[in-house]
């Protein structure tokens, strides 16, 4: 399902910082993205609404998984071979 998938400014930046810190909350990707070692690749989506919108993306394509549990929704990478 992953074959034909792009990313974009949002899915990338979500894609790299759960390759470095995976299965991981919202805000802490926020936080990441918001980082000096982020700031390059995370332009755009260190807003939550672009956040929403790229980890959707990602989680249509099986590239992510959501969980929800103490401190809100949790992230984890499902394919770090992309």
């Amino acid at each position: 399902m992953t074959d034909d998938f792009k990313f974009d400014e949002e899915t990338k930046c979500i894609y790299e910082i759960l390759k470095f810190e995976n299965n991981t909350t919202s805000r802490r990707v926020l936080e990441l993205a918001s980082s000096d070692e982020f700031m390059e690749i995370c332009t755009g989506c260190a807003s939550g609404d672009a956040f929403l919108r790229g980890v959707k993306k990602l989680e249509k394509h099986g590239i992510v998984k959501s969980t929800l549990g103490k401190g809100g929704y949790r992230w984890q990478l499902l394919r770090d071979d992309l």
